[in-house]
């Protein structure tokens, strides 16, 4: 084989999976038939109008992916181009704002195999959904990303989606008649997102708990679901619930929950919880006791402008990574109470709350004898090239070697044996 233009399919096929950007596949399909023919499928994988985190603003009905996507399936039907229907290459589909409904109900009738959708259709109603389920049988991530307003039974057809696994939802108002559609489905994800809402959860209303739950994200008010939870037969809701996410922002920039004390029986019955993440909740001592003493699993921690924390007491023996932004901690508490840590990201924001010896404030050598582990400024990645290659793992080299938030986030998540004092800039 003298080029890798004359490699067999399988060859080549291996060779593009490892290509990131979609301008790239579009330059491997225009080689010749062999790369045209194992880049096209991947191309309609996950169609997009524009690369990947470049923003566009849609002003006409043509402008949207899923009139696009409509006329080029209609134009491949019509000229028998492919012996294989290009919707059935579809993987994953963002209908974002501006589509149409009459376009997405084109496009959904021909994606049968689609694994991922988005949809932000305001118009969206309930037999729409129910024709997504039916035509999209192999669906396991669905997100309404929009302004819901609740009506009765408009969630009801989320019973026919039989392989659904994550479900993101942004609700308007209140949850009352999604939740109880929820007991339904053996949902794995689960992130929540409530604006405005100030009612109180009930027999009636609430979904009571999914048994095959492992993550669960909760953007509302949560004071509520956990003094509720206090009042059923049986505060396991979620039996093998790992990742808990809590982050709420109220009008004044900060979400407090009042009687932050009733997070301590859930944890209580929750105790396989090994990611946490805690944001805008002001942390009582009871709290972080239970955090230490209940949750004894729990690997991954992050705190998330939670103003001061209360004093430690107990000791953290697995926690391995540690997550802190816009949260102090004194350093002598992280090197006494944290003492199996391989992994911190500290976001570099001054606060008068802090304290002298806060572990933000100190420089890399006092940080590394304190924690045993490699101190790392943000400024240290500049470029692919300036991240150590035992950190690089599957990172894609991207044009003109620049780094993405994407790629710190893979960092972050995979990273061990680092203190990364980072700055806001960077931060999530």
């Amino acid at each position: 084989m003298s080029r890798l233009g004359d490699a067999p399919i399988e060859v080549l096929s291996l060779v593009l999976n490892n290509v990131y950007q979609q301008s790239d596949l579009y330059q491997c399909a225009l080689v010749n038939k062999s790369f045209y023919a194992t880049a096209n499928p991947l191309l309609w994988r996950e169609p997009q109008l524009v690369a990947s985190g470049t923003k566009r603003k849609v002003t006409e009905r043509k402008d949207t992916i899923c009139f696009r996507l409509q006329q080029s399936l209609r134009q491949a039907d019509k000229h028998c181009l492919h012996s294989t229907p290009l919707g059935h290459h579809v993987r994953k589909l963002n209908v974002s704002y501006g589509n149409c409904l009459h376009d997405l109900h084109t496009v959904i009738n021909n994606v049968p195999l689609v694994k991922e959708l988005v949809i932000d259709i305001k118009q969206l109603q309930d037999k729409d959904i129910e024709q997504i389920a039916l035509n999209c049988r192999q669906l396991k991530c669905l997100s309404f990303n929009f302004y819901y307003k609740p009506r009765d039974r408009y969630f009801e057809p989320l019973k026919h989606f039989t392989n659904l696994c994550e479900l993101d939802v942004l609700v308007i108002d209140n949850p009352e008649p999604l939740l109880p559609s929820l007991q339904h489905c053996l949902l794995e994800k689960l992130k929540l997102r409530v604006l405005g809402f100030g009612g109180v959860y009930n027999n009636a209303t609430f979904f009571g708990g999914i048994p095959t739950l492992t993550h669960l994200e909760l953007e509302c008010p949560v004071r509520d679901f956990f003094q509720y939870c206090q009042t059923l037969p049986s505060r396991t809701l979620f039996p093998v619930l790992t990742d808990l996410r809590i982050a709420r922002r109220g009008t004044s920039g900060t979400y407090e929950i009042d009687d932050n004390d009733a997070m301590v029986p859930f944890f209580k019955s929750h105790p396989l919880i090994r990611t946490l993440s805690l944001g805008n909740v002001k942390i009582s001592q009871a709290v972080m006791t239970s955090l230490a003493t209940d949750l004894i699993h729990l690997q991954r921690l992050s705190l998330i402008k939670n103003q001061l924390l209360p004093p430690f007491t107990k000791s953290f023996h697995r926690v391995e990574k540690l997550t802190l932004r816009g949260s102090g901690m004194m350093a002598q508490d992280m090197a006494m109470y944290f003492p199996n840590l391989q992994y911190i990201y500290v976001d570099k924001t001054l606060s008068a709350l802090q304290h002298a010896d806060d572990i933000s404030r100190m420089d890399g050598p006092t940080i590394e004898s304190l924690t045993k582990l490699t101190y790392l400024p943000s400024a240290s990645f500049t470029s692919y090239d300036s991240v150590p290659q035992d950190l690089k793992g599957h990172l894609p080299r991207r044009m003109g070697g620049r780094l993405t938030k994407k790629d710190l986030d893979h960092i972050r998540n995979t990273a061990l044996g680092l203190v990364w004092i980072d700055h806001p800039l960077w931060s999530l």
